[in-house]
């Protein structure tokens, strides 16, 4: 009863304005949090964007260490609101791409199985259970507006480029050249482990991607995901 008449009375600017405070306190206590990735992330002077299906957990964990936590999949802008842009400018960015066609089909793959969080749950069970097979899903749900509705199949570039296509990270590694490129950076935050392989969707008996994609399936994902194929530099 009280918030409808909250948002009768008080202006909806003014209500935005309280939220983000409150939201910007809570990041700031997380800062201030033992182990936690957004501490550790002052504590190296760095700062990662977890792109969705680019071996993000296992980049957090060898990284940051083991009790290191999730920090979700946001883009360079949450991480400016929450350092402030002097600070996200003055430490190292990083992130990890992979090609599209193969993200997709291990994003697919992913969520079929249930994800690990319950919107994953909830996205197999009110969408990828009305497609049947991989086939059926990119021809008929795989669109530039649908991928905006669920994290996994949001184009990488809205990640980590602004609307000007400036790049807002210092180094963007490659899924296709994983442990080489967590290397580089490893020792330039000068922290981390050896890369450990978490959260992996496919095992060494299942065929390479390129396998499960007709010519019309692929030239639909080179439609979606264009602008991350010419900023990457990725073909099929």
């Amino acid at each position: 009863m009280i918030k409808p008449i909250i948002r009768a009375v008080v202006p909806e600017k003014i209500r935005n304005k309280y939220h983000r405070a409150v939201e910007h306190k809570k990041y700031q206590k997380l800062r201030e949090t033992p182990y936690n990735t957004y501490r550790r992330f002052d504590e190296t002077e760095s700062i990662f964007i977890h792109i969705p299906k680019a071996a993000g957990i296992s980049t957090i964990k060898s990284l940051y260490g083991e009790k290191a936590n999730g920090i979700g999949h946001r883009p360079y802008t949450h991480f400016i609101f929450v350092y402030g842009e002097e600070t996200y400018n003055r430490y190292f960015k990083f992130s990890f791409v992979r090609n599209p066609w193969d993200r997709l089909y291990s994003a697919y793959k992913f969520l079929k199985k249930g994800g690990i969080s319950q919107p994953d749950v909830t996205f197999n069970e009110t969408t990828l259970v009305h497609y049947d097979t991989f086939e059926n899903f990119v021809l008929e749900w795989v669109n530039s507006d649908n991928v905006q509705t669920y994290f996994h199949f949001i184009p990488q570039h809205q990640f980590i480029y602004s609307p000007k296509s400036e790049l807002m990270v210092d180094f963007v590694g490659r899924f296709e050249n994983l442990n080489e490129d967590y290397e580089k950076i490893r020792e330039k935050i000068g922290t981390g482990e050896p890369l450990k392989h978490l959260n992996k969707t496919k095992d060494k008996k299942e065929s390479d991607y390129r396998e499960v994609y007709t010519p019309e399936m692929a030239e639909k994902v080179a439609q979606v995901y264009k602008k991350d194929i010419e900023l990457f530099g990725y073909s099929f």
